[in-house]
């Protein structure tokens, strides 16, 4: 025994092999034994072989309520001249070594450690081993809260045998943990096999029982689904540096999470010269959709330069210094994800969530609401690509997420706000930020790891997330239930009221909206000779300006006399400097002059003008009035900039999720001088104005609704607080109108996706029965895991049909109760 443990513990690394060549001669190692290694923690977790030394007695089986086939081969008694002792680890029992008795027709040392529930980290020559329980530990705690470290589970470790900390357990812990998340993944990927759960994109397709279990007799929905898409640079890792060599050149290309960079990457060029023309009312270019796509075309500009600004300073720079600059990604509604992507050495580039757009049309279809930061200029983007015909042809649409719309101009909000889109009910579709806000835990442990891993790491956490979003699927239909009668219930009498007490009716408000986008598709144009007569009269004003100087700078020329110093002394070296100073300032003055002039003149020909303008003109008086008006839509727009990049500080800070508009207003008057001095500006500006406009005052414009208050400002040529639409109180019941729409709308939408999920529940019921039958009877190895799975998964559908039950049972439930077909 003593020798062949000392031959396994001889001999290093050899000279001249690196980290890389050892990573994949392990990795090869492994090839041979990894499916009988499966097998063997299969039957060592799920059958509990007795008499084996280190067996899990039948009592601590994970499945111990499970019935398993009653046919179990026994185990050979092995030559105990082959027995040999390894250290291992083990939080539950604390032992330090075992002695293992291996099989004379063993494949590999890590079978015989498998048969008494330890793993190794190389299948050859093992000298340590963690035990499976310790390895689970690890596992249900990695999967609760991300951030812990194996570093730190290492220290735990040391801590219960009261040994000093020994930096060699965290490698030994990494690399067996990273063997048995390869374990775990197999036999989920077999019990998924064997559920007929493993077609091509099967996950996007179907794990969402909500979104994807339409039924035959269901009535349409203007959007069959809905989605989220957004990306995040958290999830960064560091790029190897120039002198060194990566020692796992492995990459994970067979999740169903991931898309391959591949894929993604060839859309990274796509933008055709002309974008697809579309009929759908966020795109129009017929007709009867005139004023929307004037609308669209007025607001991209705004968005982008706005967005733009309020960038963050890390999707600027020092990309250079990661490989993975973090993740795209997209999910459903209830929050479960479709699919994940790299960001490679980048930012938020387009090529991302067109590779999105392209999983979507090709996995879920028609009708479609997809939900994106800049999901108004995206359009575009989309309708420019490759998938212009395809997504014109599914009726693809596209919205702003909630909480970031409000940040785009009101012209934007108005046509790609969910509130104010007609079938988007009331998702907000800020499921990204949500999902991003959890997953940046992750941030911690993948940093610094390699790229395999660090995929490997982020998967086994969404498949976490997804399957508690999947328990949570009947608390979220249940909440908006709740949520969209309490809105019917109270909000529509508000409406009612608000409309008798104004005295007006649906059609007025109809006809309103159709004004304002009228309006606002309007606001800002400027004709050619108003952009000629602006021109015109600041030449002017330059002109006159610089007649004034001219004659100043030729009677300073004029008036100056030199002495009659001599030629060497300094009195004449410093007249002489003067001199020169004096006629090139005389120079400079005539050149600016005379083009000036010469500008003048070309304007006047361009005008057709026969007489110049002076400022007793009417044109002139008139033109220099326009002026006014553009300085003070110039001190607008600068003020409405930087209190949108004020609210995304204070979004970072959490401080926009307390509701405080108050506080907002405080921060914005107080805390920032460059707002203040905006405000001043703006100010200024406004007194100049013909009626001069009321000063700002933030106590009256905080909150989300600010840049509505600001668009509405913009219109200098009309009183529009004159127009019924522009007042507060017909605005307030506009927007509660949306407001109770959207609310029927959810409930239509709540309606079939509680339908769905107990017709699913009942259909997987019927096929869970027949799945563990046939293995029953087949005697199969993945028996054991498959009713485990299936015993956690009724569990988790008894919850659901509980809080389904509480659904149907709502006061106000309009939907059809029991499963259909």
């Amino acid at each position: 025994m003593a020798e062949l443990e000392c031959r396994w513990r001889r001999g290093g690394q050899k000279k001249g092999k690196t980290w890389q060549h050892r990573r994949v001669r392990q990795q090869e190692a492994w090839g041979g034994v990894f499916e009988p290694l499966v097998d063997a923690y299969l039957n060592y977790t799920y059958t509990a072989t007795p008499g084996a030394v280190g067996a899990i007695a039948p009592e601590d089986n994970i499945a111990q309520n499970i019935q398993v086939p009653a046919e179990i081969p026994i185990v050979a008694i092995a030559d105990e001249t082959l027995a040999y002792t390894v250290d291992v680890y083990c939080l539950f029992s604390r032992k330090t070594d075992i002695t293992i008795t291996r099989l004379p027709n063993s494949l590999s040392p890590a079978l015989d450690l498998m048969r008494y529930g330890y793993l190794a980290k190389t299948p050859s020559r093992p000298t340590v081993a963690i035990s499976l329980k310790t390895l689970e530990l690890l596992y249900r705690l990695r999967q609760r809260k991300a951030s812990y470290s194996v570093e730190a589970f290492a220290k735990v470790l040391c801590d219960y045998y009261q040994i000093p900390y020994r930096r060699h357990l965290r490698e030994v812990l990494g690399d067996t943990f990273e063997l048995y998340l390869h374990i775990i993944r197999h036999v989920d990927k077999s019990v998924h096999t064997t559920l007929g759960w493993d077609g091509p994109d099967w996950r996007p397709k179907n794990a969402c029982r909500a979104c994807c279990y339409v039924l035959d007799d269901e009535p349409p929905l203007t959007f069959s689904r809905l989605y989220a898409m957004d990306g995040n640079n958290s999830l960064k890792r560091m790029a190897m540096t120039s002198d060194r060599t990566a020692a796992d050149t492995r990459v994970l290309d067979d999740s169903t999470y991931f898309l391959p960079r591949q894929f993604v990457d060839q859309y990274a060029k796509e933008n055709s010269a002309t974008p697809v023309q579309t009929t759908d009312g966020l795109g129009a270019t017929d007709g009867a959709h005139k004023l929307k796509s004037d609308l669209r075309k007025k607001l991209l500009n705004q968005c982008v330069d706005n967005w733009k600004s309020a960038a963050k300073e890390e999707s600027k720079r020092m990309w250079s210094i990661f490989d993975e600059s973090g993740i795209s990604a997209s999910a459903c509604r209830h929050g479960l994800v479709l699919w994940l992507m790299d960001m490679v050495k980048s930012g938020e580039l387009a090529k991302y969530p067109l590779a999105t757009v392209a999983k979507v049309l090709e996995s879920i279809g028609q009708d479609t609401l997809g939900g994106y930061d800049i999901g108004c200029a995206f359009l575009s983007t989309v309708q420019r690509s490759s998938l212009g015909p395809a997504f014109q042809e599914k009726n693809g649409h596209f919205c702003v997420c909630a909480f970031h719309g409000y940040s785009h101009c009101h012209t934007c909000q108005m046509q790609f706000h969910p509130n104010n889109l007609a079938g988007a009910g009331l998702e907000d579709l800020e499921t990204m930020e949500r999902i991003f806000s959890a997953s940046n835990q992750l941030a911690s442990v993948t940093r610094y790891a390699s790229p395999y891993r660090r995929r490997l790491f982020i998967e086994a956490y969404f498949r976490q997330w997804d399957e508690d979003k999947s328990l949570n699927t009947g608390t979220f239909i249940l909440s908006n239930y709740r949520q969209a009668l309490e809105i019917v219930e109270h909000d529509a009498e508000v409406l009612r009221e608000a409309m008798e007490s104004l005295g007006i009716t649906e059609a007025n408000m109809d006809e309103w909206e159709r004004e304002e986008m009228g309006f606002f598709a309007r606001l800002g144009d400027e004709d050619n000779y108003d952009v000629h007569a602006v021109a015109y009269v600041e030449l002017l004003q330059e002109l006159r300006d610089l007649e004034s100087k001219r004659a100043q700078v030729n009677a300073r020329f004029l008036q100056y006399m030199p002495s009659a110093a001599s030629s060497g002394s300094a009195t004449y070296r410093k007249e002489l400097a003067s001199t020169r100073r004096l006629e090139t300032e005389r120079r400079h003055t005539m050149e600016q002059y005379e083009r000036v002039s010469h500008d003048v003149c070309a304007l006047e020909v361009e005008m057709g003008l026969t007489v110049r303008w002076t400022p007793y003109t009417e044109q002139y008086n008139a033109t220099l009035k326009y002026i006014k008006d553009r300085k003070y839509h110039r001190a607008l727009n600068k003020l409405q900039k930087l209190v949108m990049q004020r609210l995304f500080e204070l979004h970072k800070l959490n401080v926009a999720q307390t509701g405080e508009y108050q506080f907002f207003s405080k921060s914005l008057q107080t805390r920032c001088k460059t707002i203040q001095r905006a405000v001043k500006a703006y100010n200024a500006a406004a007194a100049m104005l013909d009626p001069p406009r009321p000063a700002l005052d933030w106590s009256n414009v905080a909150g989300f609704n600010f840049l509505e208050q600001f668009t509405l400002l913009q219109d200098t040529h009309n009183d529009i607080r004159a127009k019924e639409w522009s007042k507060p109180a017909i605005r307030e019941a506009m927007k509660l109108r949306h407001r109770v729409a959207r609310a029927h709308e959810e409930i239509t939408r709540l309606n079939l996706e509680v339908r769905r999920l107990h017709t699913a529940i009942r259909d997987e019921t019927q096929l869970f029965d027949q799945a563990l039958r046939r293995l029953d009877i087949s005697k199969d190895p993945i028996f054991g895991a498959t009713a485990e799975f299936v015993a956690w998964h009724k569990k988790v559908n008894s919850h659901l049909l509980w809080r389904i039950d509480q659904v149907y049972g709502l006061k106000g439930f309009t939907g059809v109760k029991g499963p259909g077909t």
